[in-house]
């Protein structure tokens, strides 16, 4: 295995560990602290290379067969994170729009703006494209193997896009209510 997935188990492990507390019928159940470390070690796991440890294989099958038998599992109860409201899905299609905008600053796509095409075929506004671009400044560009070339860059952004605006609902338009 290698050491990211050797990580993951240890993190698992670490959170699988912490204490639980009582719920309302006296059974002892994760913390939300526990369950979100368990979570985030179950991700890291399934993204890594190699083979998924037993014990975490185990756990996701039983809290998957009690979803199917309608009881709910403390292993995938959503878990409230700060951070915003946006869909994970969202920033991976949010990269094919920054490698777009990262290949006209590097010359090889000619677009004279790009911060608008990217707008268009996402559905957003410019200043929405511009904090992307912002919140992506410090990471590296997404890839996308060379040989594809800007044509392929260009396509590729203009379908992901159109994939944004289908399953990335917008937030309400108008005056908030409290």
């Amino acid at each position: 295995m290698k050491a990211k997935g050797g990580k993951a188990y240890a993190a698992y492990l670490d959170a699988k560990c912490l204490p639980t507390r009582e719920s309302e019928t006296g059974e002892h159940c994760y913390t939300p602290e526990a369950i979100e470390g368990m979570q985030r070690a179950i991700l890291d796991a399934l993204r890594a290379d190699g083979p998924i440890p037993d014990e975490i294989r185990d756990h996701l099958a039983f809290a998957f067969e009690e979803i199917c038998a309608g009881i709910e599992s403390d292993l995938l109860t959503p878990i409230k994170r700060g951070g915003g409201r946006e869909r994970p899905i969202a920033k991976h299609m949010q990269a094919a729009a920054i490698r777009y905008l990262r290949w006209v600053a590097d010359g090889r796509i000619e677009d004279r703006r790009p911060t608008l095409t990217v707008a268009e075929a996402y559905g957003v506004t410019d200043r929405t494209v511009r904090g992307w671009n912002e919140a992506w400044r410090a990471l590296p560009t997404p890839g996308l193997a060379e040989e594809f070339g800007a044509d392929a860059v260009a396509r590729f952004m203009r379908a992901t896009g159109g994939q944004y605006r289908r399953f990335i609902p917008k937030p309400a338009k108008g005056p908030k209510r409290w």
